[in-house]
């Protein structure tokens, strides 16, 4: 823009990318037409962490928080004339900083309580004679009623966003009196919620009825970086109990 005459220049430094918690540092540079001005720079729109100092126009600082940023500098004279320049800043999450551990709180039950699984009541299990534990002493018995009846179990977790594996799994036993070979009357829904969305891992029944338990393993790498609850639904319908007892839970990252 020109004001009284002078016409300031601000050089684009192209687009811009970063890591957060890695400092940054970037010059930017102005000219104006007219000799013995004095530039006073600002910015908009850079990403958290970062600042312009308003007489060298230079951007430093850490940044806290990934994404892109579209930035507009802007340098400005005495005399009110301005110059800007735009350009996109991309922050990434920073890499490694994972640290190795297993996530789900009171992962065996052995507590005797729930928490922090919410779960319905009854579910909470220590009778060694007819459901007994993967290992120690409890573990979470759905269903076994013989009735129309839902058991749910569930907790909500965090998967650090600096992690690249987060294996999920859990010890199963399924015992069942119903006689089928062929239908799925009773159910074990094993699901994440992320936000407004539920996904299905998979469906046992009473046709996965076996002696002993056996582990079972799914990849979370989709849920890198959020909260998500992970959820079990025991349904079954109205005769011939099915038993899903569930022990040893893990969600390991790294």
């Amino acid at each position: 823009a020109k004001s009284g005459g002078n016409t300031v220049t601000v050089t684009g430094p192209g687009n811009q990318t970063g890591t957060v918690g890695t400092a940054a540092s970037l010059q930017i540079s102005a000219s104006d037409s007219a000799s013995g001005q004095t530039l006073t720079y600002s910015a908009t729109g850079l990403p958290a962490g970062l600042s312009i100092n308003a007489s060298t126009g230079l951007i430093s600082g850490t940044p806290t928080t990934a994404g892109t940023s579209s930035v507009t500098v802007t340098a400005k004279d005495t005399t009110g004339a301005t110059g800007s320049a735009s350009f996109t800043w991309t922050v990434s999450a920073a890499s490694g900083g994972c640290t190795a551990a297993q996530l789900i709180g009171n992962p065996g039950f052995e507590t005797g309580t729930a928490s922090p699984w919410t779960a319905s009541s009854g579910v909470i299990n220590s009778d060694t004679t007819d459901e007994p534990a993967h290992s120690g002493s409890w573990d979470a018995w759905l269903d076994g009623y013989g009735t129309t009846h839902t058991d749910t179990l569930s907790q909500s977790v965090t998967i650090p966003s600096t992690c690249v594996n987060a294996a999920y799994s859990f010890w199963l036993h399924i015992d069942t009196a119903e006689t089928t070979k062929t239908t799925a009357y009773d159910t074990l829904k094993v699901e994440v919620i992320s936000g407004s969305t539920t996904t299905v891992l998979t469906t046992y029944s009473n046709l996965n009825a076996a002696s002993g338990y056996a582990q079972h393993s799914f990849s979370l790498a989709p849920y890198i970086g959020k909260t998500v609850t992970l959820k079990f639904i025991g349904a079954e319908d109205s005769s011939a109990q099915t038993s899903f007892v569930l022990d040893d839970t893990a969600l390991n990252i790294s």
